[in-house]
């Protein structure tokens, strides 16, 4: 099992990168709110879930710091006392910053307090709370934050993210697969997957021709699908995971510095075979300033393989982050 520790945080707010004020704590609680469901009569406690859920974000013990940019500039005046009518974006993660990596995206944050400590002989230090009040994503990074001084793309630095490779996937195994053209794939368990769902296949034994590789399904009922391959010897066993999927998802970028640009977009890029790619939809607006933060909806299918292209205007250098969220 793979270990982290303080060198992998990530932690992004509205273009600024906290984790420079030195953080000591870090934390994420997520919750779903209940309601005692309990009456008289009843000799034991019961609750419910009202269909909501909680999240609230503390770090603590960042070292205080004036500077432009800085914790304190971000913060100090972030602290309203209603809702604020532009929602705040944040970007957490705990696996490093590497491409593939899994991060959290928030938008819709606001924060709750924001302390200053000041100790006799120790440097002034800074604790602040965040409640938060709309969407919390889980995603993988895709481009991580890092200084450019001109036009990139990860495709072509050899660093598309896979999303077979994805964290969160669920492997399904496989039972068998029939004689048949098409092959009928059998699962012990309910599949979940749609028709015209693309899947990767592994592990299927005895298989003539194999099935093992990238497939588009059609589905049959909750636990058979077929897939085009015409099966002369029937399979068995394997497993497999999606390799696109279908409802969408929401791109958040990270701009932490921008100098002598006079402008930058991203956006990224899906492809089927990682060979072509064309654009997602998800393109961020234009930069011209740091700190920035975007989060960009797309509803569709995404595919397997996805990029970030970054383009910049004029002469200069830009510190961005970037990662996608798929529904």
């Amino acid at each position: 099992m793979a270990k982290y520790g303080s060198p992998s945080a990530v932690f992004l707010v509205d273009g600024y990168n906290f984790l420079s004020a030195k953080l000591q704590t870090l934390t994420l609680k997520q919750e779903s709110i209940t309601e005692e469901t309990s009456g008289l009569g009843d000799n034991s406690e019961a609750s419910s879930p009202v269909g909501k859920s909680k999240a609230t974000l503390t770090q603590g013990g960042a070292f205080f710091d004036t500077a432009t940019a800085g914790l304190h500039a971000a913060l100090a005046a972030g602290t309203p006392t209603t809702p604020q009518a532009t929602p705040r974006i944040a970007c957490v993660g705990y696996m490093g910053q590497t491409v593939g990596a899994f991060f959290i995206g928030i938008q819709g944050v606001f924060a709750a307090a924001y302390e200053v400590l000041a100790q006799n002989s120790k440097l002034a230090k800074a604790n602040v709370g965040y409640a938060m009040a709309g969407a919390l994503e889980r995603g993988v990074i895709i481009q991580p934050l890092a200084a450019k001084t001109a036009d990139w793309n990860t495709k072509s630095l050899g660093t598309p993210v896979d999303f077979t490779l994805d964290p969160s996937q669920v492997t399904v195994p496989i039972t068998s697969n029939s004689i048949a053209n098409p092959t009928v794939v059998t699962t012990p368990t309910p599949h979940g997957r749609a028709t015209g769902d693309v899947i990767l296949i592994s592990g299927v034994a005895t298989s003539s021709p194999t099935i093992n590789g990238q497939q588009t399904i059609t589905v049959i009922d909750a636990t058979h699908f077929s897939v085009p391959v015409n099966v002369t010897i029937a399979g068995t066993g394997g497993s497999f995971v999606r390799a696109n999927s279908s409802a969408g998802g929401a791109g958040y970028q990270q701009v932490t510095d921008l100098s002598g640009f006079t402008g930058f977009i991203g956006k990224l890029r899906d492809s089927a075979d990682d060979i072509t790619y064309a654009d997602i939809p998800i393109t961020f607006a234009n930069v011209t300033s740091a700190p920035n933060a975007q989060r960009v909806t797309f509803a569709g299918v995404i595919d397997r393989y996805v990029s970030y292209d970054g383009d910049t205007t004029g002469a200069g250098s830009i510190t961005a982050f970037a990662g996608l969220a798929r529904n």
